[in-house]
């Protein structure tokens, strides 16, 4: 038999949270983008984090903007494989009914000192009532599997399994702005990120189906790890108490006459013919099957206690810095701005309260765990580039076109990288319409190229191509006090991984309501 180990959650440690944006970068970051996603070349006050050279261009003053999302988010993984308990539909709740981002902004003369706070990357909780296919393939079918594979049908098998992630990133950004003239605006600052990430879940009530004349001849179901821990008090017992004694008498007649009488139905019961066959040669028989018997029996006290009942209770946390750079160049009718960010560095470090057991060091027969308190993982942000149009072709309209960018094959996650066929990027358009003095609309359209492979997509981080709509508006209160409301939807392309046994669709679905208000004084 061989070991049975827990469930190997691939990307379990970068939990799906993102809602837009690149792999891992969250782009949502004002309540007037869920209305207008083409905003890096804006002059409003989110331009702190779009468009911070931008913020060369503002008035004197001190400008704030303070910004709530509210998210929601659908996750489906659809298994065909016949044998799953749960299947075949695994849905994941997502939500982060508070994403909050604050920009500020002091200008005075041609400097503009800014700072900004935002999720940079995730923001939210995920919770799946029903675990997931994963759970399943590496618990309750693998040992139905290990167990058939070892000569003792089985199968079906019942498990219980949950999963709650959360994943935010916090970004702190400040900046210096300069306005070179009236045309150009250039920046130069940086973003703090802390990361956390908490994970708890469990596996509980593994029960199988062995049909097992030993222990279990009826093939009830039974639990898992008790019905492992009999086994393996069973075959020691038959090769301390009768295998190895047999060999042991076999040994001591003369090994060249026939296989003694009273050895005759012993080897019978085991299964083996013994016509014509000598003492030694029965020494022989039952020394191997007292061998086979003992490893059996190592090998179910070992599965024991990796299917017995286990909770997972993880917190990691890490934090990098991003440089990050612009420009501005403003026209009557039209504005032009890039910005680029560097790479984030970051690395992120567990703290382990529970944790899953995989297995034992054949060395030194310490524990292994899935994840060992202090152990370090590679969580690099990409790099990105994004930019943006503005044209004004009437005193009432505007049009933006926008990009972004991203460097996602050069970052580090532990060789995950080498799964990205493509550096993924983001196209938008969108219009904006001044209703009155005072009220404005808007409405936009965003396409995400997620350039991932099959191989990188797993249950709990896959990534998606993705369509979006926005719209929206705003009211101005005073000339001073703006109050943005928008609306956005993202819909996902879903994707379809073929492996011998089953085949998985990977699908999820976003909203995002989102209100806030601008300031200037």
């Amino acid at each position: 038999m061989k070991k049975t180990l827990l469930f190997i959650l691939a990307g379990f440690l970068s939990v799906n949270l993102l809602f837009a944006g690149g792999i891992v970068t969250n782009t949502n970051q004002s309540a007037a983008w869920a209305r207008y996603f083409s905003r890096y070349a804006t002059l409003d006050i989110d331009g702190v984090y779009f468009n911070p050279a931008g913020m060369a261009m503002l008035s004197d003053g001190f400008h704030l903007s303070v910004n709530n999302q509210s998210v929601w988010q659908t996750q489906t993984l659809t298994n065909d494989f016949a044998l799953l308990n749960y299947g075949p539909d695994y849905i994941g709740k997502v939500k982060a009914p508070v994403f909050p981002s604050i920009y500020a902004a002091y200008k005075i003369g041609k400097f503009a000192i800014s700072f900004g706070f935002n999720p940079i990357g995730g923001g939210g909780s995920a919770t799946y009532e029903k675990g997931l296919p994963a759970f399943e393939f590496m618990s309750g079918v693998n040992l139905v599997n290990t167990l058939n594979a070892s000569g003792i049908t089985t199968s079906n098998y019942h498990v219980d399994t949950y999963l709650d992630g959360s994943s935010v990133y916090y970004g702190y950004q400040a900046g210096l702005s300069y306005q070179i003239n009236d045309m150009i605006g250039v920046f130069a600052g940086a973003r703090y990120v802390s990361a956390i990430n908490k994970y708890k879940g469990s596996l509980k009530n593994l029960q199988i189906n062995p049909t097992d004349p030993l222990v279990n001849p009826s093939g009830e179901m039974i639990s898992a790890p008790l019905y492992l821990s009999e086994l393996s008090d069973t075959t020691k017992s038959l090769a301390d108490n009768v295998l190895y004694p047999a060999q042991s008498m076999a040994s001591a007649l003369n090994p060249n006459d026939p296989v003694n009488t009273v050895l005759v139905p012993l080897l019978q019961a085991f299964g083996v013919d013994p016509t014509g066959m000598t003492n030694a040669q029965a020494a022989a028989v039952f020394g191997a099957l007292g061998d086979n018997y003992t490893q059996l029996s190592q090998e179910a006290a070992a599965s024991s206690q990796l299917t017995a009942d286990q909770e997972v209770d993880v917190k990691q946390t890490g934090s990098g810095i991003t440089p990050i750079f612009g420009i501005h160049f403003s026209f009557p009718m039209l504005d032009v701005a890039l910005k680029y960010e560097m790479k984030t560095s970051l690395k992120l470090t567990n703290a382990t309260a529970k944790d899953f057991l995989l297995g034992y060091n054949p060395e030194t027969g310490d524990p292994i765990t899935m994840y060992p308190d202090g152990a370090v993982t590679n969580a690099d942000m990409p790099a990105m580039l994004s930019g943006g149009v503005n044209v004004r072709p009437i005193k009432r309209l505007q049009a933006s076109v926008g990009f972004e960018y991203y460097w996602d094959k050069n970052v580090n996650w532990d060789g995950r990288e080498k799964d990205i066929e493509n550096n993924s990027y983001n196209l938008n358009v969108s219009l904006q319409f001044k209703i009155t003095n005072k009220i404005l609309v808007s409405g936009g359209y965003n396409y995400a190229s997620m350039g991932v492979g099959k191989n990188y997509q797993s249950d709990l981080s896959y990534s998606l191509s993705s369509s979006s709509i926005g719209f929206g508006g705003a009211i101005d209160f005073t000339p001073n006090i703006r109050l943005n409301l928008g609306y956005s939807m993202v819909m996902y392309k879903d994707d379809v991984v073929d492996v011998p046994v089953y085949t998985q669709t990977y699908a999820k679905d976003t909203k995002i309501f989102a209100v806030g208000l601008d300031f200037s004084f």
